[in-house]
């Protein structure tokens, strides 16, 4: 649908067998395109089954509401002569290089300055991404009091690439793998309340067409993930706040940083938590995507990442010390967090952790990370990301905490840093029973209220 105002009022629509190209709606359910286009979905009944057999595709500037309805994609068969690719017109399966498996997406969002909007409805992939945003510019996806996710192992809630702005407010969230795919490098993310005030906000800069009936009749929610492995996943850079009474429970790490520029703030003023399965709630490493490989003149997904041997070799110009724009940084406002802080990355980058009014029990620390295989390719995708920890001391990869005003760190294992900072009212202890010991450059070194601290700093606890 193009160019006009356009309702779709329950429609029921099932379809079986293969789509062609996702990126420009060929064999999708619905698709609303054209800048001058507002299509709302109302009720609808959409089960698909077939390789990027799309639900719902939002492009070229449209305006989608989906509200009240129900989408449902399913995996297909793929071509036998189907060669995996990253090229747009041509791919028909998710790059395996995100940790995912699978060949439809349940919707898409593609063009420039293009809405889709997703109300009170239930969307479901099987596999690769329930809500999927791609190549463009100004695009805004948002979630409100909706149920999002995968039924199958792998797969993702949201994906952000470019500058795109993606909400989730009041709504459920069931993955396989990732609730937010971040893939830059300037995307927006937030995960919050579906407040009165929020959700009123968004119908009017959406143009959302809610009546004020409508509107009464959206209750405030939380918002609650639960994912099969990870949190949130980096692979481009990007801001993500977390905030209201947002619960995010990961079998895995909550943040995996593939060394990217981050702004990751977490406000737990209004009960926010985080339950990271393993107790890593932010782990940085350095990116296993080995990329596409040019194969008779195309990019084809045959890539394999190997893991680097040896130690990294010191970077002389790059200062562990000090806070870089391009550090993978994150903000912790009164909030109770249990869990360690990683950063394994080999190349320049610095985790810089900042702490205000709140807790942390835990290692922050630099580290060797190490994947469990040597070699990961698209029969062991899943593998990405699966590392393990040996603190050691920085080399590139500094850690600089700050504790801000009313804040406390428990730690409670070795923990190598390069900076730390404590506010007059801050404090860093140890477990019950136990004692903390600092030394800088070798020394050892009084933990002092108000102190900064630069230089091989080690914490250790006996």
């Amino acid at each position: 649908m193009k160019d006009g105002t356009y309702t779709l009022k329950s429609p029921a629509i099932s379809f079986t067998g293969n789509g062609r190209c996702d990126f420009a709606g060929y064999g999708a359910a619905v698709v609303g395109t054209g800048s001058a286009t507002t299509l709302v979905v109302d009720g609808a009944r959409i089960t698909n089954k077939g390789v990027v057999r799309t639900t719902v595709v939002a492009d070229d500037g449209a305006n989608v509401i989906v509200k009240n309805s129900r989408l449902r994609a399913r995996n297909g068969t793929l071509p036998a002569d189907y060669r995996a690719t990253v090229e747009t017109p041509y791919m028909e399966s998710v790059p395996w290089m995100l940790g995912l498996d699978g060949n439809v997406r349940a919707t898409n969002l593609i063009g420039a300055g293009t809405k889709a909007t997703y109300i009170n409805s239930i969307v479901q992939s099987e596999t690769w991404g329930a809500l999927s945003v791609e190549g463009g510019s100004g695009l805004q996806l948002t979630a409100i009091n909706s149920s999002v996710g995968n039924t199958g192992t792998y797969g993702y809630g949201t994906y952000a690439i470019g500058d795109a702005t993606v909400r989730v407010l009041g709504s459920q969230f069931d993955v396989g793998s990732y609730a937010t795919i971040c893939a830059g490098p300037a995307a927006s993310i937030h995960y919050g309340d579906s407040t009165r005030e929020a959700v009123a906000a968004l119908n009017s800069s959406l143009g959302l067409g809610l009546t004020k009936a409508e509107l009464a009749a959206v209750p405030a929610r939380i918002t609650v993930v639960n994912s099969g492995h990870f949190g949130f996943m980096f692979f481009g850079a990007g801001t993500l706040k977390l905030d209201g009474g947002t619960v995010i429970t990961s079998a895995q790490t909550t943040f995996l940083n593939k060394g990217q520029q981050t702004s990751i703030t977490v406000d737990g003023s209004d009960g926010a938590q985080l339950n990271p399965g393993n107790g890593i709630i932010l782990q940085m490493i350095e990116s296993d995507d080995p990329g596409p490989v040019h194969v008779d003149g195309k990019m084809m997904n045959v890539g394999v990442y190997t893991e680097p041997t040896g130690d990294p070799a010191k970077d002389a110009s790059f200062d562990p010390t000090s806070v870089h724009t391009a550090d993978g940084a994150a903000t912790f406002t009164s909030i109770a967090l249990a869990g360690d802080f990683y950063n394994g990355v080999r190349a320049g980058k610095n985790m810089v952790l900042t702490f205000e009014d709140s807790t942390v029990r835990g290692v922050i620390s630099a580290t060797e990370a190490k994947h469990r295989v040597d070699t990961i390719d698209s029969s062991n995708f899943y593998e990405l990301g699966q590392v393990t920890n040996t603190v050691k001391p920085a080399v590139n990869n500094g850690v600089i905490v700050r504790l801000s005003s009313g804040s406390t760190w428990t730690v409670t294992g070795t923990s190598y840093l390069t900076r730390l900072t404590l506010a007059a009212d801050a404090a860093v202890r140890a477990v019950s029973g136990k004692s903390v010991t600092m030394t800088v450059d070798g020394t050892q070194t009084a933990i002092e209220a108000g102190g900064v601290y630069s230089g091989a700093i080690v914490l250790t606890v006996g």
